[in-house]
């Protein structure tokens, strides 16, 4: 599995997630980047060609993807599509840590909200 494309679809995930109600806050660009360093680059041994943990295109992925507005839908089917095309080469494990990423950035601010909620059932019928 391509550690680059997973962690790039991971911060899109985790970006339609926080931009679900049209807004990133900055409780939920927090929590992402909590995610990354205390869950992801535990696990991550690779890095790119600089030295920096792979696990830090997530983080990446996002920003750029706020810095550029990018819609929620969009973002969230892009992750979609990669968990179609990926479903078998992902262990329980990496499901897992999917879904807790994805429900921290959801739970962040105030909870989940009303767009969150489905998000996050479709995710996991996804993932399971």
């Amino acid at each position: 599995m391509d550690a680059t494309l997973f962690y790039k679809e991971l911060g899109r995930l985790l970006y339609a997630i926080a931009a679900a109600d049209g807004t990133v806050r900055t409780k939920e660009m927090e929590t992402l980047k909590w995610c990354v360093k205390d869950l992801l680059v535990p696990l991550e041994s690779g890095t790119d060609h600089f030295g920096t943990d792979q696990a830090f295109i997530t983080e990446f992925e996002f920003d750029v993807l706020s810095e550029r507005d990018a819609t929620s839908e969009e973002t969230f089917d892009s992750f979609i599509a990669y968990m179609a095309s990926h479903h078998n080469d992902l262990s329980t494990e990496r499901r897992e840590l999917i879904y807790i990423c994805a429900d921290a950035v959801a739970n962040a601010f105030h909870g989940v909200s009303a767009k969150e909620l489905p998000l996050l059932i479709e995710l996991h019928r996804h993932l399971g």
